[in-house]
């Protein structure tokens, strides 16, 4: 009994060995099959297809590119050169636009700024004249003012337009004095007091170098 059991699980044994060696052999002779009908004929195919487009001068990468490019959805994978330099060169144009768009904001703010400082200097040069103006208006006033006095002057008594002309600023005096005569002056002078006088006459004279 013991010995048919014993030859039972020999059988059995076996018959797994067996079975594990077929499926073994199975797999071996697909993977084989799949070589040498499939890998192998596709490997020698395209070899032999390069070396001939070679010889034939054809370069079967960019016609594959130039296809693909073509095609709506390998296009979306494969990397037009031509295409990225157009990119690049247009992100480099629009580069130097914003640059000089930049540059050219910033000139004519320069420019405002200076036609701002030009308005200002006339506003300032207007302003200058106008004052000029009104100083020359003034001093031909007091220049025919004084002309006028010193007129008077000489038509009055020498004593009596010494004292008046003592009681004036001694600005007023001197330009008096100056359009007068020297005859008509020096009695003038004559009938001040000596310090005035010596005063009076030193500053005509001092007005008289400085001309």
């Amino acid at each position: 009994m013991k010995y048919q059991f014993s030859n039972i699980l020999e059988r059995n044994k076996g018959d797994e060995m067996a079975n594990k060696v077929k499926q073994a052999e199975r797999k071996t002779n697909r993977l084989q099959w799949f070589l040498y009908v499939i890998v192998i004929p596709v490997v020698f195919a395209v070899t032999i297809t390069l070396v001939v487009a070679t010889i034939a001068g054809v370069n079967l990468f960019q016609v594959a590119q130039e296809y693909g490019s073509k095609a709506p959805i390998i296009s979306t994978f494969i990397d037009d050169p031509e295409e990225e330099q157009l990119m690049e060169d247009l992100a480099s144009h629009e580069a130097t636009i914003q640059d000089q768009d930049t540059t050219i904001s910033n000139l004519e703010s320069q420019l405002t700024s200076k036609d701002q400082e030009i308005d200002e200097l006339n506003d300032q040069i207007q302003t200058l004249e106008n004052e000029l103006e009104q100083a020359e208006e003034a001093r031909v006033s007091r220049e025919e003012s004084t002309s006028r006095l010193a007129r008077s002057f000489t038509e009055m008594d020498a004593s009596r337009a010494a004292d008046i002309i003592t009681e004036m600023e001694q600005a007023l005096a001197l330009d008096i004095l100056e359009e007068m005569s020297d005859e008509r002056r020096g009695e003038i002078l004559g009938a001040m007091d000596s310090e005035l006088a010596a005063n009076l006459s030193s500053s005509l004279m001092r007005r008289s170098d400085s001309e």
